[in-house]
């Protein structure tokens, strides 16, 4: 057990055996199992003048950094863009002061894994105030969240945020993640008494009894099958488009464009918005 030592596992859960978490001071191609606060990335992005997913958007590219060893290319594209929805789905929706995070990356395997968990309500108890669902059990709460644009927070009916931009809530997160990672890999997601591994394939889904308090997700993507990231998000992205259609009663079509395309992308229809009314007002 020496790796899971080292990376801080037990420790985590009170068993004087290895390192802490934060610990180990990571290399390349391994981030050890860190915290991160909830409260810490509101108060930095907000001391800076920037939105929560900003800062979250930057962290993950650092994260993405010291896994594959370069700030550009599929891989990093890839794990940046993954990390960044998991990690916004706890802030937003976990109602918790923190998660913890690590990952490994295999360049001779052509694999990476990210592993996040936090203690906050659960899946089931963040989907309860959508009155469109039925999401009374963990097992339906999983697949309803895996879902596009089904969320706690944007519905039919729901009042909408006077705030908009990239990172308002939609709901897409966890579907285009899931989605990227059976592309080869496999998605882990864990809550309350249920467990569900979705892999590629007819067959590819298989439930676990668990006994979590919070969530738990676990993505393993095959690093060399994901050439063109760009590419898969919009086939995603038409995809689930097709899938609000047949559910439009209890959905929104509604999508942020942060959880649709690589930030790059979303930036720039930002600022091309911006000039747009700017030129309007002159």
């Amino acid at each position: 057990m020496t790796y899971a030592a080292h990376m801080g596992f037990f420790k985590a859960f009170g068993h004087d055996f290895g390192k802490s978490p934060g610990q180990a001071l990571g290399s390349k191609n391994y981030i050890p199992l860190t915290m991160l606060r909830t409260e810490t990335l509101i108060r930095d992005a907000a001391m800076s003048g920037r939105e929560v997913g900003d800062e979250i958007e930057s962290q993950s590219k650092r994260m993405a950094e010291t896994l594959v060893g370069q700030d550009t290319g599929d891989a990093f594209e890839t794990l940046s863009y993954s990390i960044r929805e998991l990690v916004r789905n706890v802030v937003e929706h976990a109602q918790t002061d923190r998660l913890g995070i690590c990952s490994q990356y295999w360049p001779s395997k052509g694999r990476a894994e990210v592993s996040i968990i936090d203690r906050g309500i659960g899946l089931r108890e963040s989907l309860a105030s959508n009155p469109h669902i039925d999401a009374s059990t963990d097992k339906q709460s999983i697949n309803f969240a895996l879902m596009p644009a089904v969320s706690g927070k944007a519905f039919k009916g729901a009042s909408r945020r006077t705030t908009r931009g990239p990172w308002v809530n939609s709901g897409f997160g966890l579907y285009m993640t899931s989605r990227i990672c059976r592309n080869g890999g496999n998605f882990f997601v864990a809550t309350g008494d249920t467990g569900m591994l979705l892999t590629a394939g007819k067959g590819g889904k298989r439930y676990f009894n668990m006994s979590l308090e919070g969530t738990a997700v676990r993505m393993t993507v095959r690093t060399d099958q994901v050439a063109g990231l760009k590419d898969s998000l919009a086939r995603y992205r038409e995809e689930g488009y097709e899938i609000q259609k047949k559910y439009a009663e209890i959905v929104r079509i509604d999508p942020s464009s942060a959880s649709l395309m690589l930030s790059e992308d979303f930036n720039l229809t930002c600022w091309d918005r911006l000039l747009k009314k700017i030129k309007v007002l002159t």
